[in-house]
């Protein structure tokens, strides 16, 4: 569309707006709903979780040559092992779901009693094919890229079902790992797999990754590419997406706002709190502060754009969904914030047997 054509369209949700308000004006003062908890930094509990996880001694780093001799270098770092296990490139998009938290939140209630009110042992069969309890041995799960990681306890895991899936026998790598792989190359519609310690269970189309991952566990690698620290870790789901995987993701975006973001944007910071409402916030990061302040304003634009054309085209999911987005300035970095109210969501469970 050509800018005189924004304008016009800009100018028309305005008026339609003002005639929405004043219609509102004439109908009863609807009930104020409680402001939603944005997931905007870690919570006391999701602290305490991070510090409980950290149980990978990260491997020493060679001493400075100028350091005195006999200094002490302190304790060994530790790290969390599933996120130093993640084999994510420097433009690999990464999201973590804590699927054990999300079963526990009212959303994951309802996702479950759906599949129960559809098929009463849904989990039963699950369990009987790979030895596992989904519900309760699955802690988290990671895409990566092509690739997924998940972490939990899998003692009881089925080593005959990773076999059968890869057509491979196992293969011992390292202290703790177990590489499952019928080839060095990635083969379409071959899956290669790897097991470290009983908790962490790699699986990807490329061999090669599977094997970094089990080689970053155990410090025969380099760190991944993408930052992935441990605080990052908070809320129900959080990624990260670099801006050159975004411009991928975007990339039949015919107003070429793909670009424009991963221009402005090095990576976005991920975070999702579902435990009743369903809230995000996405980080927009970056290096050139005054392309990011101009980025912030066209966003908030487009989420004032559409507010109005929900109310006006009477979308209730997109109003709802945008009653209390907004976004956050910063100096090298701005949010974007969107939140769902429960009660939508639990409309959308309500005929889930059909």
């Amino acid at each position: 569309m050509r800018p005189i054509g924004w304008l016009a369209a800009a100018f028309g949700l305005l008026v339609l707006g003002a005639w929405l308000s004043s219609l509102a004006e004439a109908r009863p003062p609807a009930q104020v709903r409680a402001r939603v908890a944005f997931p905007r930094a870690p919570r006391s509990q999701e602290y305490e979780r991070m510090a409980v996880r950290r149980t990978l001694v990260a491997p020493a780093a060679p001493a400075p040559t100028s350091a005195p001799a006999g200094d002490d270098p302190g304790p060994p770092q530790k790290r969390d092992p599933f996120l130093a296990a993640l084999p994510a490139g420097a433009d690999d998009p990464v999201m973590v779901f804590e699927a054990n938290a999300l079963r526990h939140s009212r959303l994951g209630e309802l996702f479950v009693q759906c599949l129960l009110a559809r098929d009463p042992r849904t989990f039963e069969k699950l369990q009987r094919e790979i030895g596992i309890d989904v519900l309760k041995d699955v802690d988290r799960v990671a895409f990566v890229g092509g690739s997924v990681v998940v972490s939990g306890f899998f003692q009881r895991l089925d080593p005959d079902r990773l076999r059968k899936e890869t057509l491979a026998s196992p293969e011992r790598i390292g202290e703790d790992g177990v590489f499952y792989s019928s080839g060095s190359a990635p083969e379409p519609g071959r899956l290669a797999a790897g097991t470290w310690r009983d908790q962490i269970v790699v699986l990807s189309g490329d061999p090669a990754i599977v094997r970094r991952a089990l080689d970053q566990l155990e410090g025969r690698v380099a760190p991944p590419g993408i930052e992935l620290p441990d605080d990052i870790a908070y809320g129900e789901a959080y990624g990260v997406i670099p801006g050159d995987a975004l411009r991928r993701i975007l990339h039949d975006d015919p107003e070429l706002l793909a670009d424009r973001l991963a221009a402005a944007a090095r990576r976005i910071e991920l975070h999702v709190d579902a435990m009743q409402d369903v809230a995000a916030v996405a980080r927009f990061q970056g290096d050139d502060a005054p392309a990011l302040s101009d980025l912030a304003r066209a966003m908030g634009g487009v989420l004032a754009g559409a507010r109005l054309h929900a109310q006006a085209t009477g979308d209730r999911v997109l109003a709802d969904l945008l009653d209390q987005a907004s976004v956050v300035p910063g100096e090298t970095s701005f949010s974007v914030q969107v939140a769902l109210p429960i009660e939508r969501v639990e409309s959308w469970f309500a005929n889930c047997r059909r």
